[in-house]
Protein backbone atom coordinates (compact mmCIF):
# COMPACT_ATOMS: atom_id res chain seq x y z
CA UNK A 1 0.00 0.00 0.00
CA UNK A 2 1.29 3.12 -0.71
CA UNK A 3 0.27 7.24 -0.35
CA UNK A 4 -2.20 8.30 -2.92
CA UNK A 5 -2.97 11.80 -2.20
CA UNK A 6 -5.07 14.26 0.31
CA UNK A 7 -8.67 13.32 0.93
CA UNK A 8 -11.36 14.87 2.68
CA UNK A 9 -11.44 14.24 6.42
CA UNK A 10 -14.69 11.75 6.30
CA UNK A 11 -13.42 10.06 3.04
CA UNK A 12 -14.97 6.46 2.24
CA UNK A 13 -11.84 5.59 1.12
CA UNK A 14 -8.92 3.46 2.34
CA UNK A 15 -7.26 6.58 4.52
CA UNK A 16 -4.73 7.14 7.42
CA UNK A 17 -5.86 9.79 9.54
CA UNK A 18 -9.33 12.46 9.10
CA UNK A 19 -12.50 11.28 11.14
CA UNK A 20 -13.41 7.31 11.78
CA UNK A 21 -16.70 6.01 10.08
CA UNK A 22 -18.84 4.26 12.43
CA UNK A 23 -22.44 3.64 12.39
CA UNK A 24 -24.70 6.07 14.20
CA UNK A 25 -24.47 6.02 18.02
CA UNK A 26 -20.75 4.84 18.36
CA UNK A 27 -18.84 6.13 20.90
CA UNK A 28 -15.31 7.57 20.66
CA UNK A 29 -13.29 4.80 22.49
CA UNK A 30 -11.40 5.37 25.46
CA UNK A 31 -8.04 3.83 26.63
CA UNK A 32 -8.86 1.32 29.51
CA UNK A 33 -5.69 2.64 31.67
CA UNK A 34 -5.42 6.28 31.48
CA UNK A 35 -9.34 6.57 30.52
CA UNK A 36 -8.13 9.16 27.58
CA UNK A 37 -9.75 8.91 24.52
CA UNK A 38 -7.66 7.01 21.83
CA UNK A 39 -6.45 8.82 18.70
CA UNK A 40 -8.30 7.91 14.87
CA UNK A 41 -5.08 6.50 12.72
CA UNK A 42 -6.45 3.86 9.95
CA UNK A 43 -9.34 3.28 8.38
CA UNK A 44 -9.14 0.35 5.71
CA UNK A 45 -11.88 -0.59 3.18
CA UNK A 46 -12.65 -4.29 2.32
CA UNK A 47 -13.82 -3.26 -1.17
CA UNK A 48 -10.74 -0.95 -2.14
CA UNK A 49 -8.59 -4.17 -1.06
CA UNK A 50 -9.62 -6.71 -3.79
CA UNK A 51 -7.92 -9.69 -3.74
CA UNK A 52 -5.40 -8.52 -0.67
CA UNK A 53 -8.60 -8.36 1.43
CA UNK A 54 -9.69 -12.57 2.53
CA UNK A 55 -9.41 -11.54 6.14
CA UNK A 56 -12.12 -9.17 5.73
CA UNK A 57 -16.20 -9.25 4.72
CA UNK A 58 -16.28 -7.49 1.61
CA UNK A 59 -18.39 -4.63 2.57
CA UNK A 60 -16.62 -4.10 5.62
CA UNK A 61 -14.73 -1.38 6.78
CA UNK A 62 -11.65 -1.85 9.66
CA UNK A 63 -10.66 1.20 12.01
CA UNK A 64 -7.76 1.31 14.53
CA UNK A 65 -7.60 3.54 17.07
CA UNK A 66 -4.79 3.58 19.98
CA UNK A 67 -3.67 5.44 22.50
CA UNK A 68 -0.84 8.53 22.26
CA UNK A 69 -1.93 10.67 25.63
CA UNK A 70 1.07 9.33 27.32
CA UNK A 71 3.34 7.53 24.66
CA UNK A 72 5.15 3.90 25.82
CA UNK A 73 2.56 4.22 29.02
CA UNK A 74 -0.68 2.42 28.31
CA UNK A 75 0.57 -0.79 26.70
CA UNK A 76 -0.37 0.02 23.12
CA UNK A 77 1.38 -3.04 21.84
CA UNK A 78 -0.97 -5.34 23.43
CA UNK A 79 -4.53 -5.72 21.76
CA UNK A 80 -5.81 -7.07 25.18
CA UNK A 81 -4.91 -4.28 27.60
CA UNK A 82 -6.99 -1.31 26.36
CA UNK A 83 -4.55 0.80 24.67
CA UNK A 84 -5.22 0.68 21.20
CA UNK A 85 -8.65 -0.79 19.84
CA UNK A 86 -9.42 -2.19 16.02
CA UNK A 87 -13.62 -2.34 14.58
CA UNK A 88 -15.13 -3.75 11.99
CA UNK A 89 -18.39 -2.10 10.96
CA UNK A 90 -20.48 -2.34 7.64
CA UNK A 91 -19.03 0.73 5.45
CA UNK A 92 -22.34 1.15 3.78
CA UNK A 93 -24.31 2.53 6.25
CA UNK A 94 -21.08 3.80 8.64
CA UNK A 95 -21.05 8.20 9.29
CA UNK A 96 -18.17 9.78 10.31
CA UNK A 97 -17.50 10.64 14.15
CA UNK A 98 -16.62 13.62 15.19
CA UNK A 99 -13.40 14.06 17.37
CA UNK A 100 -12.72 14.46 20.94
CA UNK A 101 -10.31 17.08 20.51
CA UNK A 102 -8.03 17.90 18.02
CA UNK A 103 -5.22 15.75 19.51
CA UNK A 104 -7.59 12.67 19.25
CA UNK A 105 -6.84 12.97 14.84
CA UNK A 106 -3.94 13.37 13.01
CA UNK A 107 -3.76 16.89 11.39
CA UNK A 108 -3.71 15.19 7.80
CA UNK A 109 -5.65 12.83 5.96
CA UNK A 110 -4.59 11.21 2.76
CA UNK A 111 -6.06 7.75 0.92
CA UNK A 112 -3.64 4.59 1.02
CA UNK A 113 -4.23 2.44 -2.40
CA UNK A 114 -2.81 -0.56 -3.40
CA UNK A 115 0.22 -0.66 -5.74
CA UNK A 116 2.91 -3.44 -6.55
CA UNK A 117 6.29 -3.01 -5.80
CA UNK A 118 9.21 -4.38 -5.82
CA UNK A 119 12.11 -2.41 -5.03
CA UNK A 120 15.92 -3.22 -4.89
CA UNK A 121 16.90 -0.99 -2.41
CA UNK A 122 15.71 1.26 0.95
CA UNK A 123 16.06 4.55 -0.74
CA UNK A 124 13.33 3.03 -3.70
CA UNK A 125 11.05 1.63 -1.08
CA UNK A 126 11.03 5.40 0.76
CA UNK A 127 10.27 6.67 -3.44
CA UNK A 128 7.34 4.81 -3.78
CA UNK A 129 5.88 5.99 -0.20
CA UNK A 130 5.36 2.42 0.86
CA UNK A 131 3.18 2.93 4.22
CA UNK A 132 2.50 -1.31 4.52
CA UNK A 133 1.52 -4.63 2.85
CA UNK A 134 -0.98 -6.51 2.61
CA UNK A 135 -2.22 -10.07 2.76
CA UNK A 136 0.24 -13.04 2.89
CA UNK A 137 2.46 -13.89 5.92
CA UNK A 138 3.12 -11.24 8.79
CA UNK A 139 6.86 -10.05 8.99
CA UNK A 140 7.48 -10.56 12.61
CA UNK A 141 9.84 -8.13 13.71
CA UNK A 142 9.98 -10.43 17.16
CA UNK A 143 8.09 -13.50 18.13
CA UNK A 144 4.73 -14.59 16.29
CA UNK A 145 2.19 -12.64 18.48
CA UNK A 146 -1.10 -13.62 16.01
CA UNK A 147 -3.96 -12.62 18.40
CA UNK A 148 -6.68 -15.27 18.86
CA UNK A 149 -10.44 -14.07 18.26
CA UNK A 150 -12.47 -13.53 21.33
CA UNK A 151 -14.97 -14.63 19.95
CA UNK A 152 -14.24 -17.77 18.31
CA UNK A 153 -10.87 -18.53 19.83
CA UNK A 154 -9.55 -19.05 16.43
CA UNK A 155 -6.32 -17.29 15.60
CA UNK A 156 -7.14 -14.42 13.52
CA UNK A 157 -6.18 -13.93 9.48
CA UNK A 158 -3.53 -11.24 8.76
CA UNK A 159 -4.75 -8.22 6.96
CA UNK A 160 -1.86 -5.77 6.83
CA UNK A 161 1.27 -4.73 8.13
CA UNK A 162 1.45 -0.77 8.30
CA UNK A 163 4.47 1.57 8.89
CA UNK A 164 4.31 4.66 11.02
CA UNK A 165 4.68 6.81 7.42
CA UNK A 166 6.95 9.52 6.23
CA UNK A 167 5.41 12.91 7.25
CA UNK A 168 4.84 15.01 11.15
CA UNK A 169 1.17 15.57 10.13
CA UNK A 170 0.87 11.94 9.41
CA UNK A 171 2.75 10.03 11.78
CA UNK A 172 0.89 6.73 13.23
CA UNK A 173 3.36 6.97 16.33
CA UNK A 174 4.17 3.14 16.26
CA UNK A 175 7.26 3.55 18.60
CA UNK A 176 9.73 3.14 15.95
CA UNK A 177 8.10 -0.24 14.79
CA UNK A 178 5.09 -1.36 12.39
CA UNK A 179 1.43 -2.17 13.11
CA UNK A 180 0.60 -5.71 12.52
CA UNK A 181 -3.46 -5.71 11.51
CA UNK A 182 -5.80 -8.55 11.96
CA UNK A 183 -9.54 -9.68 11.24
CA UNK A 184 -12.00 -12.74 11.97
CA UNK A 185 -14.46 -12.09 9.61
CA UNK A 186 -16.97 -15.01 10.89
CA UNK A 187 -16.79 -12.92 13.92
CA UNK A 188 -16.94 -9.51 12.59
CA UNK A 189 -13.31 -8.76 15.31
CA UNK A 190 -10.48 -7.23 14.56
CA UNK A 191 -7.10 -6.63 16.44
CA UNK A 192 -3.55 -4.60 15.99
CA UNK A 193 -0.40 -5.66 17.94
CA UNK A 194 2.91 -3.37 17.67
CA UNK A 195 6.03 -4.68 17.56
CA UNK A 196 9.19 -2.63 17.51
Amino acid sequence: MAFVKDVEAAARVSRIGGLPLAPEGFSWPCCSVCDGPLRFLLQLMADDLGDHSESLRPGVLLSFFMCDNDPGQCEAWNPKAGGNRAYLFAAGSAVAVPSPGEAFVLPQCFEIGICEVEPETAEEVADFKVVGWLGGEAEWWEDDMTPECSGCGVPMGFVAQMREGYSRNWLMNFGGGEAFVFGCPPCGAAAVVLQG
